[in-house]
């Protein structure tokens, strides 16, 4: 779950400087041909989508070389895309609670090994940095469902 609302806030786009371009914005309910397979909520992204925000929003923490950078969509790329095979246009809502349940676990298990490989390609020093970039995203995704749950 955790994963789904990374990838579904836009990972760069409430970094340290809480800017975004007009062209990064995404129009609210834009969930047209092309956006991704996982069900409910706005502002679904194609798995390139996804890996451009991740690199953007990890820009705002951390210096990534060229090398990295390309590394990190490639990884970005793979794991999103085996996320959307998952889902094969499914909704999240239309699942039953056990599916959901196994949705997830295999959803945090891949989120994990997706962490490993990113994590790995970075400097001892560049890895304080991404855990500082973690933990902004989780206080966002907080937020974010703080704030749906006051909406329900």
């Amino acid at each position: 779950m955790a994963f789904l609302l990374v990838l579904s806030t836009g990972c760069g786009r409430f970094g340290k400087n809480n800017t975004q371009s007009t062209e990064q914005q995404q129009p609210s309910g834009n969930n047209g041909p092309g956006r991704g397979n996982f069900g409910g909520g706005q502002g679904r992204f194609t798995p390139e989508e996804q890996a451009k925000r991740l690199i953007d929003g990890l820009g705002e923490y951390i210096k990534l070389t060229d090398e990295q950078k390309t590394k990190i969509t490639e990884i970005s790329l793979s794991y999103s895309k085996k996320n959307a095979e998952m889902f094969s246009g499914r909704s999240f809502r239309d699942m039953t609670d056990e599916e959901r349940q196994e949705m997830r676990s295999k959803m945090e298990a891949i989120q994990a090994d997706r962490e490993k490989e990113i994590k790995a390609l970075l400097a001892d020093d560049q890895l304080g940095q991404y855990d500082e970039y973690q933990k902004a995203m989780e206080q966002r995704r907080q937020e974010m469902m703080q704030r749906r749950q006051q909406q329900n």
